[in-house]
Protein backbone atom coordinates (compact mmCIF):
# COMPACT_ATOMS: atom_id res chain seq x y z
CA UNK A 1 0.00 0.00 0.00
CA UNK A 2 1.41 3.35 -1.07
CA UNK A 3 1.39 5.88 1.87
CA UNK A 4 -0.29 9.48 1.26
CA UNK A 5 1.46 12.52 1.26
CA UNK A 6 0.22 16.09 1.62
CA UNK A 7 1.69 18.71 0.04
CA UNK A 8 0.96 22.43 1.01
CA UNK A 9 1.68 25.23 -1.60
CA UNK A 10 3.38 28.22 -0.17
CA UNK A 11 5.11 31.29 -1.01
CA UNK A 12 5.85 29.52 -4.15
CA UNK A 13 7.50 26.62 -1.99
CA UNK A 14 6.03 23.20 -1.64
CA UNK A 15 6.01 21.09 1.52
CA UNK A 16 5.25 17.71 2.03
CA UNK A 17 4.19 16.02 5.08
CA UNK A 18 3.10 12.37 5.81
CA UNK A 19 0.50 13.24 7.57
CA UNK A 20 -2.77 15.29 7.51
CA UNK A 21 -2.84 16.55 10.70
CA UNK A 22 1.07 18.32 10.01
CA UNK A 23 -0.82 19.81 7.00
CA UNK A 24 -3.22 21.57 9.49
CA UNK A 25 -0.93 22.79 11.91
CA UNK A 26 1.20 24.49 9.13
CA UNK A 27 -1.96 25.71 8.24
CA UNK A 28 -2.95 27.64 11.66
CA UNK A 29 1.02 28.87 11.71
CA UNK A 30 0.50 30.45 8.51
CA UNK A 31 -3.09 31.87 9.40
CA UNK A 32 -1.38 33.82 12.19
CA UNK A 33 0.53 35.40 9.72
CA UNK A 34 4.02 33.60 10.53
CA UNK A 35 6.10 34.04 7.56
CA UNK A 36 9.53 32.10 8.78
CA UNK A 37 9.40 28.89 6.92
CA UNK A 38 12.27 27.21 9.12
CA UNK A 39 10.12 28.60 12.29
CA UNK A 40 7.07 27.22 11.05
CA UNK A 41 8.30 23.85 10.49
CA UNK A 42 10.09 23.95 13.91
CA UNK A 43 6.36 24.52 15.11
CA UNK A 44 4.90 21.96 13.26
CA UNK A 45 7.15 19.20 14.40
CA UNK A 46 6.44 20.68 18.17
CA UNK A 47 2.84 20.50 17.92
CA UNK A 48 2.62 17.11 15.94
CA UNK A 49 4.97 16.09 18.88
CA UNK A 50 2.56 17.20 21.56
CA UNK A 51 -0.52 15.54 19.78
CA UNK A 52 0.78 12.06 19.46
CA UNK A 53 2.07 12.07 22.76
CA UNK A 54 -1.59 13.21 24.19
CA UNK A 55 -3.50 10.28 25.54
CA UNK A 56 -6.76 12.91 25.73
CA UNK A 57 -8.67 13.53 22.88
CA UNK A 58 -6.83 16.79 21.67
CA UNK A 59 -8.43 19.36 19.83
CA UNK A 60 -5.38 20.21 17.57
CA UNK A 61 -6.55 23.29 16.65
CA UNK A 62 -6.64 24.40 20.10
CA UNK A 63 -3.31 22.95 21.02
CA UNK A 64 -1.50 24.70 17.63
CA UNK A 65 -2.84 28.09 18.67
CA UNK A 66 -2.03 27.79 22.21
CA UNK A 67 1.79 26.75 21.35
CA UNK A 68 2.21 29.10 18.85
CA UNK A 69 0.89 31.82 20.56
CA UNK A 70 3.39 31.19 23.89
CA UNK A 71 6.28 29.89 21.49
CA UNK A 72 8.76 31.51 23.28
CA UNK A 73 7.78 30.53 26.53
CA UNK A 74 6.97 26.94 25.33
CA UNK A 75 9.64 25.60 22.47
CA UNK A 76 12.31 24.30 24.81
CA UNK A 77 9.80 22.90 27.23
CA UNK A 78 8.86 18.98 27.80
CA UNK A 79 6.11 17.94 25.39
CA UNK A 80 4.33 16.52 28.77
CA UNK A 81 4.95 19.57 30.51
CA UNK A 82 3.54 21.67 27.70
CA UNK A 83 0.13 19.61 27.65
CA UNK A 84 0.39 20.05 31.20
CA UNK A 85 -0.09 23.80 30.95
CA UNK A 86 -2.07 23.67 28.29
CA UNK A 87 -4.95 21.59 29.59
CA UNK A 88 -4.61 24.41 32.64
CA UNK A 89 -4.98 26.89 29.76
CA UNK A 90 -8.27 25.49 28.93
Amino acid sequence: MQEPKFIVEWCNKSFEFDFGSKAFIFHTTVYRDITDADLILEMVELVYQCYILDDNRTPLGSLADFIIEFWDEYKDMSRSKILEEFYLYL
